[in-house]
């Protein structure tokens, strides 16, 4: 893969930038105005923590991808070291702040493993495009389109638990 080759991709690279950004907000903006629910429950904040940091990947790569000039090699460096640091650092706090009785909206262990899985595939997907593209594979970028949609998917999912399921939920278990 060139540089030229790599140049295709400006729009693509644009565009993850904005929505990394964009849906980093917005859930910032969500877990502030229900941070008293989202701090009752050890998971809830392991999945803010996930959601934010997913959408931080994704405009990371947005910008390294919108680097102009920059050769294929150190591109997949740049894709390697974030997917690797990301993933690092949410098996960490994931580990730290595990699920717990009160986190139970989404709770249930087939939804976590799902949620380890679609994490997964966000921060791991950029590491192999960046091996890919370090070889020369000429398709290396596809493989961040699985990782952009998986991140979005989840940061999406996310902000409708934080923003309605969990104060919803909280409001049901007051009025019994």
């Amino acid at each position: 893969m060139s540089t030229t080759d790599i140049a295709s991709w400006q729009s693509f690279f644009g565009i993850v930038a904005q929505v990394g950004a964009t849906l980093a907000g917005l859930l910032f903006v969500g877990l502030t105005i229900n941070l008293q629910h989202v701090l009752a429950a050890r998971g809830y904040l392991s999945r803010a923590f996930c959601a934010l940091f997913l959408q931080f990947e994704i405009l990371v790569i947005g910008i390294f991808g919108l680097t102009p000039n920059q050769p294929p090699w150190t591109l997949g460096a740049e894709f390697i070291v974030t997917g690797l640091a990301l993933f690092a650092g949410i098996s960490v706090f994931t580990r730290n702040f595990p699920e717990d009785e009160n986190s139970a909206v989404l709770g249930s262990r087939g939804l976590r493993t799902i949620r380890s899985l679609l994490t997964g595939m966000a921060t791991l997907f950029p590491v192999v495009s960046g091996i890919a593209l370090i070889a020369g594979w000429r398709g290396a970028l596809y493989l961040l389109v699985p990782a952009v949609i998986t991140s979005v998917y989840q940061a999406i999912g996310y902000a409708w638990v934080f923003a309605v399921e969990i104060p919803r939920r909280s409001e049901e278990q007051k009025s019994r």
